[in-house]
């Protein structure tokens, strides 16, 4: 196992792990005067290319280590038994060479942090590439993350995926980094356990899975869905990975009264990329603004709640129904928002659901690699991120 933080690309610092960036400037912390795109221009570890504004060098991610607890506030009801067999099963198919790239200690809170956006060849990952391992073994790491999430999740991981495929034969830069396999990892931290705390964490470009489990207790944030390009043919099928998410977020926007959506609209600035994207984990979210839902009529928080539920949806059903639950009855304390624009497919129109503990932003964001724009979205739980309350 695993007692330490492996470092692929770039430079392990004392505190802060400091890697070239593909895709688009998530870590953008701040709002922006103008919708501008992110400036940066350094070139990572995989050169210049596709995935956002700049290519992989759009702008450097920085993973800082904070305190993890396990006492994040879960409504329940995790299927923990079904993934500890999974996760069990997975591990067996595995020689003591593999077994040490997957395993860590559940307390290496660094690594668990280790997730983004960007492709791997520009933010190197925890655990074992799916690539290098065999059909079987990759058949019994997806039937992991088919135990820990519903049929509609585990659907989109694997569009998401396929997105990569079709990015590398469409892009205008070149793609060969990118692929169903070539860009996705798999790691487990701590022993998986029905009583102790154990995490599966998955991703990679455009998807960050954190699924953490305390006995009947579940994290499913941080988590990162995007997908590029939106839509494509595969096997004369239409796939869409971020249809449910995009649909719901601007329903929910265009449903609002001309009142509501200047109400709504937000005034701290204009956002270019996510504000809580990827090594955002002080537990400090910006302050809340845009319109309360309990100004809503009930037509139009049935959206809202339908958004969300995209969200929580992608979650094993029994844990996704009672977080779902959670998340309703703190509606009317719920604001919701947006930026720039609020057109599917205009430009960097952004929109946010920020609840008591809910966070959900969505962005039209620009692209490098072909002439339009594609998605990215982020879901936190200010409660709950990494199994865990407000980090220390």
């Amino acid at each position: 196992m695993r007692e330490h933080l492996k470092v692929t690309s770039g430079a392990l610092l004392s505190t802060v792990l400091v890697l070239a960036a593909g895709c688009s400037s998530d870590d953008a912390a701040s709002p922006s005067p103008s919708a501008g795109a992110s400036s940066g221009s350094a070139r990572g570890p995989g050169g210049g290319g596709p995935g956002g504004q700049g290519g992989p060098g759009g702008g450097g991610q920085q993973i800082t280590a904070v305190n993890l607890n396990t006492d994040g506030v879960s409504p329940g009801g995790a299927n923990t038994a079904a993934v500890v067999q999974a996760t069990n099963a997975f591990l067996a198919t595995l020689d003591a060479t593999e077994r040490d790239k997957v395993e860590y200690a559940f307390t290496e809170n660094k690594a668990r942090q280790t997730w983004s956006n960007f492709p791997a060849t520009a933010v190197a990952r925890e655990g074992i590439a799916m690539a290098d391992l065999t059909a079987d073994q990759q058949k019994a790491a997806d039937a992991v993350l088919a135990a820990g999430l519903s049929t509609a999740g585990a659907q989109q991981d694997a569009n998401i995926r396929s997105s990569d495929d079709e990015l590398s034969r469409i892009s205008q830069e070149g793609a060969s980094g990118f692929g169903a396999l070539k860009d996705y990892f798999i790691a487990v931290y701590g022993t998986p356990s029905t009583t102790e705390p154990f995490m599966v964490q998955f991703g990679g470009h455009h998807l960050a899975r954190a699924l953490t489990y305390n006995g009947d207790k579940v994290s499913q944030t941080p988590q990162f869905v995007g997908t590029e390009p939106t839509s494509f043919q595969k096997d004369g099928v239409t796939v869409e990975p971020l249809k449910a998410e995009s649909t719901a977020m601007f329903a929910m926007i265009a449903a609002l009264s001309a009142e509501q959506k200047t109400t709504a609209k937000f005034t701290s600035g204009t956002f270019d990329d996510l504000l809580m994207g990827p090594g955002k984990d002080t537990g400090v979210f910006p302050a809340s603004e845009g319109l309360q839902v309990s100004q809503l009529t009930a037509e139009q928080k049935k959206l809202v709640t339908a958004a969300i539920q995209t969200y929580t949806g992608d979650l094993a059903d029994a844990a996704a129904a009672k977080l779902l639950a959670k998340y309703t009855s703190e509606l009317d304390q719920t604001r919701i928002g947006w930026s720039n624009n609020t057109g599917p497919t205009d430009e960097n129109s952004y929109i946010r659901i920020d609840g008591p503990s809910v966070w959900i932003e969505f962005i039209n964001t620009r692209s490098m690699s072909t002439p339009n724009i594609h998605y990215h979205s982020v879901y936190r739980d200010k409660t709950n991120d990494y199994g865990s309350t407000k980090p220390s």
